[in-house]
């Protein structure tokens, strides 16, 4: 059997098109011979055709994957989804440092009849009717080749919208940060009307008022997260830090999150985190765990989606100053991503 060098877990697929669901005695035996051929052992899920072309949804040692063949029999690629922590930590650290703003939107590893194999993955720019865009890395994780922006000018206009006062003649251009020898008086400042805050809708915040309104100690202040959801930070009576999210289309109940005291943090991640960084100085900023609401159901399985927990993670780097890290650990306290930038503007910046 050829060899598959990863352990790869499934994940939304990232190819669509127009696929057509068929029989397997529809499938050219031509097609049947040549998965044969090319797989010693696996299981066919379910069998899809497209224009030119036949698709095999199947397992291959406990791996989910897809397999493309022409309509004449010839096998093209496969394709297997994985998940960010079984990716290079060149190839996410790449992303991490060069897309704030955006997000994985999947990542697939794919085998070529060539013996061509590599990663793929999707990434897409935060926000409303954005487009998706490749990055295709080797099995090391180095970039070969993407048709995403220009990772500079990502940098820099994220830069701008996060910081839009400030002055680019007082920012180096070899380091990034504020030259001493460059700081000027700053100039008056124009009196702008202030702008008006983010507002939830009414039946949102009834919602909320009827859940937590006895429990307030301070808040709510509202803020809008990925223009997808709205996020009431607020402090409860026992004086813990709190979030509740809200799907800004159905108006209903998504989650909450809760900000763990540091005696209360998860000893599986602050060992995988010790592990992660092996000896580098780091400081937990924050640990929040967020629970579903009890009627939320997956749109994708209508499962009750488990608890997971997202952790900060502050470092001190010269010339630079402080360098954050962002990572999400599922329900037993096991890694499953990267996040490259801040959930919303009341998160740590």
């Amino acid at each position: 059997m050829k060899k598959i060098v990863l352990l790869a877990l499934m994940v939304l697929p990232l190819l669509a098109g127009a696929q057509t669901k068929i029989k397997e005695t529809a499938v050219p035996r031509s097609v049947l011979l040549a998965l044969e051929k090319t797989y010693d052992s696996y299981k066919v899920r379910t069998w899809y055709q497209a224009p030119g072309q036949y698709i095999a949804e199947l397992v291959i040692d406990g791996q989910n994957g897809r397999a493309y063949f022409t309509a004449g029999g010839d096998w093209q690629y496969s394709t297997f989804p994985v998940k960010v922590e079984e990716c290079p930590t060149m190839m996410n650290t790449y992303f991490v440092n060069n897309y704030p703003g955006y997000r994985i939107k999947g990542i697939e590893y794919v085998e070529e009849m060539n013996g061509d194999n590599y990663y793929r993955m999707i990434i897409i720019k935060k926000g409303i009717a954005e487009n998706d865009c490749e990055m295709v890395f080797d099995t090391r994780g180095k970039l070969m080749k993407s048709n995403a922006p220009d990772p500079e000018a990502v940098k820099r206009d994220y830069y701008t919208h996060n910081n839009p006062d400030a002055d680019d003649d007082k920012v180096s251009e070899k380091t990034g940060t504020e030259n001493s020898r460059d700081r000027r008086r700053p100039a008056p400042k124009v009196d702008e009307p202030k702008v008006e805050q983010f507002a939830p809708s009414a039946k949102i915040a009834e919602q909320f008022d009827k859940a937590y309104g006895k429990r307030v100690k301070w808040g709510p202040d509202w803020v809008l997260r990925n223009d997808e959801y709205a996020v009431a930070y607020f402090t409860n009576s026992q004086k813990v830090e709190m979030e509740a999210v809200y799907s800004i289309t159905s108006e209903l109940p998504i989650m909450t999150g809760k900000t763990l005291p540091k005696e209360r943090y998860n000893s599986t991640i602050k060992k995988f985190i010790d592990e992660k960084f092996n000896g580098e100085s780091y400081k937990i900023v924050k640990m929040v765990v967020y629970e579903y609401n009890s009627k939320y159901r997956d749109p994708v399985d209508n499962k009750k989606p488990k608890p997971y927990t997202y952790v900060v993670i502050s470092q001190r780097v010269r010339g630079v100053g402080k360098k954050f890290t962002r990572m999400e650990f599922d329900s037993s306290g096991k890694f499953t991503g990267l996040i490259a930038q801040p959930l919303d503007e009341r998160d740590v910046q």
